[in-house]
């Protein structure tokens, strides 16, 4: 019978794959239990790995999306105090304008009182143009780099961004807007005239407490009245509300200086209406008014075409005096000037303004509650890919360490063997 035979090296080389086979599982394992995931490397499972690399990657967008809606969040919450510090401070304004109105201040406290407006005035500016976190302008629309308001050399404000509206993705298909573009919330306050930003509602407001103490919103007077029409060089479209005795008329005229008797006409066509006759008085530069029935002339709601706010100085106005029969002034006399140089004109405008801004509020938080609702939406997919990504890939551990310790004591036992076997010599078989 004739024995097979092994080489001595043969064995070796076969022995030494087998430890390094062993050790490479070995090394597996213990990489798998440091790591705690079952899958290091796609050859592991490939279609594991294909749906790990999808869900990281989902998982990877639905964090992108909750990022941008916490910034989202976060200039919504920005824009909607710097809107409310906006609205305290025109209500700080309103006050003031309100109480130079009062009639009890003299010209110290008028100055003291516009002094106060300059400054809230500058505060606003400064609100406009707040930044976020990110050195962004809030409310420049998409020119997010640039300061959204700027002050001329002349004092006037004018809005240095775009009409865009800066919106962030937040999910698949849905964005939310995080501001509003300042366009719209500083510079269109609607008013009587159109809009108007809301740096020139502030300094119209401050024209018109210049001119409070000098203007009277009607004129009132029994039986006569002088009118003495202050007027520029240019012919200018006047309306005006006049009553009588017998009843109330709008009155649509043109007032050009030196020319009266087109007034006198304007007023004598609604003298059946009003019982008012108008007639040019001896010096020719005056309009005389007389009541039919000796009952109180009045005029009001002045309107000039042309002057859409209240200016820093009057230069069109109607002095209105009363007086008796033979002309003598038995009153004070009023002037009174278009409705938009009178105080309560400018505050209604204020008011307006403010009532504007927090329209711009309501539509911040609008978009906060999308941003939130989406938020909480995106949270609770994230957290179910989470799940799915840990069915895949996390590893049992308690399986692990003990096939790991099973290896370990075979390549320990496979080691003790092999170097028993190799240290045997011949003669240790044919002894």
């Amino acid at each position: 019978r004739r024995a097979m035979q092994i080489s001595s090296k043969l064995f070796n080389e076969q022995q030494v794959r087998q430890f390094g086979k062993l050790n490479e599982n070995i090394q597996d394992l213990q990489e798998r239990v440091a790591s705690g995931n079952n899958i290091i490397r796609a050859s592991d499972d490939p279609v594991a790995a294909v749906r790990l690399s999808a869900a990281r990657e989902q998982k990877q967008i639905l964090e992108r999306f909750q990022n941008n809606a916490e910034v989202a969040q976060g200039r919504l919450e920005l824009g909607d105090q710097t809107l409310q510090q906006s609205i305290n401070v025109l209500t700080r304004i309103t006050e003031l304008t309100t109480q130079a109105g009062n009639g009890i201040y003299d010209g110290f406290s008028i100055d003291a009182i516009l002094t106060e407006i300059d400054q809230l005035s500058e505060t606003v500016l400064d609100l406009a143009n707040t930044r976020d976190a990110q050195g962004q302008s809030l409310f420049s629309g998409f020119n997010t780099a640039n300061v959204a308001f700027v002050k001329e050399p002349d004092g006037s404000i004018t809005y240095n961004g775009d009409r865009g509206v800066h919106a962030l993705q937040i999910s698949e298909n849905m964005n939310v807007a995080t501001s509003v573009d300042g366009g719209s919330a500083f510079m269109r306050v609607p008013t009587d005239n159109g809009p108007k930003g809301i740096f020139d509602v502030i300094n119209e407001a401050k024209n018109a407490i210049r001119s409070t103490v000098a203007l009277s919103d009607v004129g009132n007077a029994q039986s006569n009245a002088r009118l003495n029409f202050v007027l520029p060089e240019k012919p200018q479209s006047w309306s005006f509300s006049l009553a009588g005795a017998k009843g109330s008329v709008d009155v649509k005229t043109t007032a050009e200086s030196g020319n009266l008797q087109k007034i006198v006409d304007d007023i004598n066509i609604h003298t059946p209406a009003t019982g008012i006759t108008a007639s040019v008085e001896a010096d020719g530069k005056t309009i005389k008014l007389s009541d039919s029935e000796s009952g109180n002339i009045s005029i009001r709601g002045i309107q000039i075409k042309g002057q859409d706010g209240a200016d820093s100085e009057v230069l069109s106005k109607l002095e209105f005096t009363p007086i008796d029969e033979s002309g003598k002034a038995v009153g004070s006399t009023r002037s009174l000037a278009d409705v938009d140089q009178l105080l309560g004109t400018n505050l209604e405008n204020m008011r307006a303004a403010m009532d504007h801004l927090s329209l711009q509020q309501t539509r911040l938080g609008a978009y906060g509650t999308k941003a939130t609702v989406q938020l909480e939406a995106l949270t609770t997919r994230t957290m179910v890919i989470t799940k799915d990504i840990s069915k895949i890939n996390d590893a049992d551990l308690a399986q692990l360490v003990t096939t790991l310790q099973a290896q370990l004591t075979n390549r320990d036992a496979a080691q003790q063997a092999f170097a028993k076997i190799g240290q045997q010599s011949l003669f240790d078989f044919i002894r």
